[in-house]
C-alpha cells in the first residue's frame, strides 16, 4: 500500500470512529442478570431491581436520552429502581473544546429538568437514589436530593430502608466528594443478612466486603472513550486507583456491579462504552 493510500485509509478510519463516537451516546444497551444472594427472604425471590447511573443531565446530555431510558425502564416493569448518582454535571467539568461551558445553564436548572423526567419512573416497591461527586458541586447536593424527593424519588444518603418490609437497601454518600458514614447507614443490619447497597463510587466495596451484599455503583463510565490498543482511562485519580471499572466483581462476601452510566461527561462522546440500563433479578441460593 502506498503512503498516500495509507494516509487516506487512516483519515477515513479516524473520521468514521469520530462520527460513531458521537452516535454511541444515544445507543442504549440493556444488560440483565440473575443474582444469587444467600439468605434472601422468600418475599424477595424474583425481585427485579433496575439501575440507572450517571445521568449527567447537562449541556451535553439532554433530557431526551434520559426520557428514552425512563420509557424503556417502565416497559421492563421493575419492582425497584435505583439511581446511583451524578444526576447533573459540574460546570467546570465540560471540556473546553466542546464549547459547552459557554451555553451551560445553572446546575439547578438541570436538576429540575432531570427530576421532572425521573418522576415518570414506575416501580411499585420504590425509586431510590444516592448522590455522586458531581451532585456535591458548590454545595448543591441537599438541594438536588430535595428536588428528586419532590418528584417521587427517595434519597438514601447514609441511611437504609426495607423493601417489602424484609430486604435492607442501604444508600451511601459519595466517597470522593461527600462523606459516606457506614455506621448510621448499616445500623441494625447484620452482615449475614441479604442486603442491597447503593454507592456511586465502587471503591467502597472494600468497606463492605464482609457483608452478604449486592452493591450497585457507577462513576467510572467504563472509561467512556476506549480507543483500540490504548490503555483505559486513568482519570480522575480515584478511577485510576481502583480495578473496578465496569461489570462484575467480588470481594469477600460482597458482590459489586459497576454500571457504565447513561450520560456523558467532559465531551458528548462515547466509544466502546454505550449508555447502559442494568436489571438484576434476585434469586435465593
Amino acid at each position: 500500500m502506498s503512503t498516500l493510500h495509507f494516509k487516506k485509509l487512516a483519515a477515513l478510519t479516524f473520521s468514521a470512529g469520530l462520527i460513531y463516537s458521537l452516535i454511541e451516546p444515544h445507543r442504549l444497551t440493556l444488560r440483565q442478570f440473575d443474582v444469587k444472594l444467600e439468605s434472601l427472604p422468600p418475599e424477595c425471590e424474583g425481585l427485579k431491581i433496575l439501575q440507572l447511573s450517571d445521568l449527567h443531565c447537562s449541556a451535553i446530555t439532554s433530557t431526551r436520552l434520559i426520557a428514552r431510558a425512563v420509557s424503556v425502564c417502565n416497559l421492563l416493569k421493575p419492582d425497584v429502581v435505583v439511581l446511583t448518582g451524578d444526576f447533573v454535571s459540574r460546570r467546570n467539568s465540560y471540556s473546553r473544546f466542546s464549547g459547552a461551558r459557554v451555553w451551560a445553564r445553572p446546575i439547578m436548572e438541570y436538576a429540575d429538568a432531570v427530576a421532572g423526567v425521573l418522576r415518570e419512573l414506575r416501580a411499585p416497591d420504590g425509586v431510590f437514589a444516592v448522590p455522586g461527586n458531581h451532585d456535591h458541586s458548590q454545595g448543591n447536593c441537599d438541594a438536588i436530593m430535595d428536588v428528586l424527593q419532590a418528584n417521587g424519588v427517595r434519597p438514601l444518603v447514609n441511611r437504609s430502608t426495607l423493601v417489602r418490609g424484609v430486604l435492607p437497601i442501604v444508600g451511601l454518600d459519595d466517597l470522593r466528594a461527600g462523606r459516606p458514614l457506614l455506621g448510621p447507614a448499616f445500623e441494625n443490619i447484620a452482615p449475614e443478612m441479604a442486603q442491597i447497597v447503593l454507592s456511586h463510587n465502587p471503591r467502597l466495596l472494600a468497606s463492605i466486603s464482609q457483608r452478604n451484599a449486592l452493591m450497585l455503583s457507577g462513576h467510572t463510565h467504563a472509561g467512556q472513550v476506549l480507543l483500540p490498543f490504548m490503555p483505559q482511562r486513568v482519570t480522575p485519580s480515584d478511577v485510576a486507583s481502583t480495578p473496578h471499572l465496569k461489570g462484575w466483581y467480588r470481594q469477600g462476601r460482597a458482590q459489586l456491579y459497576v454500571n457504565t452510566g447513561l450520560g456523558s461527561v467532559h465531551f458528548p462522546m462515547r466509544f466502546r462504552c454505550p449508555p447502559e440500563i442494568s436489571v438484576f433479578t434476585l434469586r435465593a441460593v
